[in-house]
């Protein structure tokens, strides 16, 4: 992949909640599956030699390294988000690239501020590009940096103590319209780690009945035996819809999965109170189409908006506290590359401090010098050698300061 470069050269580009709605998101999302082989193509670009693709319900992302930014930019936004309008996309190179990636990587970017679902999906998508060898001296120790600076945001923070996920603002909308669960019936389409959270929220909320269904049927039995309730395949969606009265849709890379087909072939015009379906899937799962029937309420992740920015207020204060963090992590980060950047250089000084002693005392005593003079030479040099460390050191301490760092996160956040 190359020699670690003094200056890294790192372009962003991608589109997500705070740029553009779920239409725009759904037509450019990367299923898991398709991870390898679209990290393949970006690796096949000119001006890319490194690459990371990160594909979440509310973002897709393209993290490369390049020499190239301007001309990567270019191939990447044709390949990956051939569709997205100027305005939908942004773009970030340099310190700008760095800092959005560990605020991502926090839950700081997220919907849902400081979720940490985005944690593991972080840690899927390094594995699919290291599968892939698409990482290498550029990104991989750039986006482990980022997850250790996560995980002090969460275990430092407030953030991290009662942070709300996509799930739990699903559940937490279902108690606007049932109050209580002590009657409901919950359908939940999916079988994934969003699923079960919604699941485990459910069961403390006290849901009385929970049905799965899910591709592999298998995978829905595995989650009823856990939280106590029954599973089914999806062929047979619309024999429980006129028992049901929420559904939950959690499912990856499959559209329209339930339609107003699915409910009005499942009873839905016999029911005497309304079915709520809450769709948390990107590509969406529930036809949006269903909210045009009587006695459905309809509500996709952009919907769930307006619920998670009473969410954000509340903890605006744990952005500062966080701020700090990631600032003290990134800072931490910058001196390191900069330090094995020199590495070679550095490797190199004393064979040429003891090679200049040699020739200094050849000069002064000639071939036969004393053990007193050869012993202060050795001294000399060794202390000459830790000055030069220590100078070097804190020059890169002081290359790039806190309050610098500090200034360029500010003006970041003024401009999303």
């Amino acid at each position: 992949m190359g020699e670690l470069s003094p200056d890294p050269r790192l372009l962003l580009v991608g589109l997500s909640h705070r740029s553009a709605g779920l239409e725009a998101r759904e037509r450019h999302a990367v299923q898991p599956v398709e991870l390898e082989a679209r990290l393949a193509s970006l690796l096949g670009l000119p001006a890319v030699q490194e690459a990371f693709l990160l594909s979440t319900c509310n973002r897709t992302e393209v993290l490369v390294a390049t020499a190239e930014p301007e001309a990567a930019r270019a191939h990447v936004e044709r390949l990956v988000f051939p569709s997205a309008r100027p305005d939908e996309l942004y773009a970030h190179t340099g310190v700008r690239a760095l800092l959005h990636v560990f605020r991502v990587a926090a839950g700081l970017d997220s919907l849902v501020l400081g979720e940490t679902q985005i944690l593991g999906q972080m840690k899927e998508a390094m594995e699919a590009a290291r599968r892939a060898k698409a990482l290498g001296s550029e990104l991989f120790p750039l986006l482990s940096q980022a997850l250790s600076a996560a995980k002090r945001v969460h275990t430092e923070t407030p953030l991290g103590r009662g942070t709300l996920s996509v799930a739990q603002v699903g559940v937490d909308v279902a108690a606007q319209v049932f109050g209580d669960f002590g009657r409901v019936q919950a359908l939940i389409v999916g079988a994934g780690e969003t699923g079960l959270l919604v699941a485990r929220h459910l069961r403390e909320r006290g849901v009385e009945r929970l049905l799965f269904a899910n591709r592999t049927v298998e995978r829905a039995a595995q989650a009823a035996a856990e939280f106590g309730g029954l599973s089914l395949g999806l062929e047979e969606l619309p024999r429980v819809i006129e028992g049901t009265h929420l559904i939950v849709a959690c499912v990856d890379g499959a559209r329209h999965l339930v339609t107003p087909r699915t409910l009005r072939g499942g009873g839905l015009q016999r029911r005497d109170r309304p079915l709520l379906c809450i769709d948390l899937s990107v590509p969406r799962a529930i036809d949006p189409a269903v909210a045009a029937l009587d006695g459905v309420l309809y509500y996709d992740l952009d919907d769930l908006a307006g619920v998670v920015e009473k969410n954000r207020g509340k903890r605006r204060e744990s952005d500062e506290e966080s701020a700090q963090i990631l600032i003290a992590e990134l800072h931490k980060y910058l001196g390191r590359r900069e330090f094995q950047a020199a590495a070679p250089q550095l490797k190199a000084l004393p064979e040429r401090f003891e090679r200049v002693r040699e020739e200094v005392l050849d000069g002064l005593f000639g071939p036969a010098s004393s053990p007193e003079a050869l012993r202060l030479a050795h001294e000399l040099t060794k202390r000459l050698l830790d000055a030069t460390f220590t100078v070097f050191k804190a020059g890169v301490r002081a290359g790039r300061s806190s309050e610098a760092l500090e200034a360029e996160y500010k003006q970041y956040l003024d401009d999303l």
